[in-house]
């Protein structure tokens, strides 16, 4: 007889154990993709460092970023550092995602893709495609990517996107 009470609070023990152990891991993975929506959402702006003609160029950017998915990131690119288009009729210069490994800071998979419309008759588009990091060490997260540069004014140019978050999403 005391071997079975002993069993039944064996038991008793082990499932409790096991339901404690899975809550806790669930509200885990919420905290993560709650604190890395945090740290990458916001307004970020910067530069591109590009050369042509071997002229070193820097042009003003700025970013809206959003979370789409768990660790993946959306939102409008503007070729300004004021959240407005400069060359284009639409609402923005063009659009962008990227993925983000919270572990490693990296992002992967980061493509933007333009679309300077400002002239109809000679409208042009391009791919951005690269790689990059999340440095939030300090006061301000900053964005740093290697990028492949495709559009009517060069072709598989590298240049150096470097950009701040200014502010949080509202």
């Amino acid at each position: 007889m005391a071997n079975s009470r002993f069993l039944q609070n064996f038991f008793r023990l082990l499932i409790f154990t096991i339901l404690v152990v899975s809550c806790s891991s669930d509200s885990g993975e919420e905290e993560t993709m709650t604190n890395t929506s945090a740290t990458v959402e916001g307004f970020y702006t910067g530069s591109i460092e590009i050369t042509i003609n071997n002229d070193d160029i820097t042009v003003p950017m700025s970013l809206i970023v959003n979370m789409s998915a768990t660790n993946k990131f959306e939102g409008d690119f503007f070729e300004t550092n004021s959240f407005v288009p400069c060359c284009s009729t639409n609402e923005q210069d063009g659009t962008f995602n990227f993925d983000y490994n919270p572990t490693t800071m990296a992002l992967t998979n980061f493509i933007i893709r333009v679309d300077f419309n400002i002239d109809p008759n000679t409208p042009c588009t391009g791919l951005y495609t690269g790689s990059g990091t999340l440095d939030a060490s300090g006061n301000a997260n900053k964005i740093v990517a290697q990028m492949n540069v495709d559009d009517c004014n060069v072709s598989n140019t590298p240049a150096v996107f470097t950009v701040t978050k200014i502010r949080e999403l509202q």
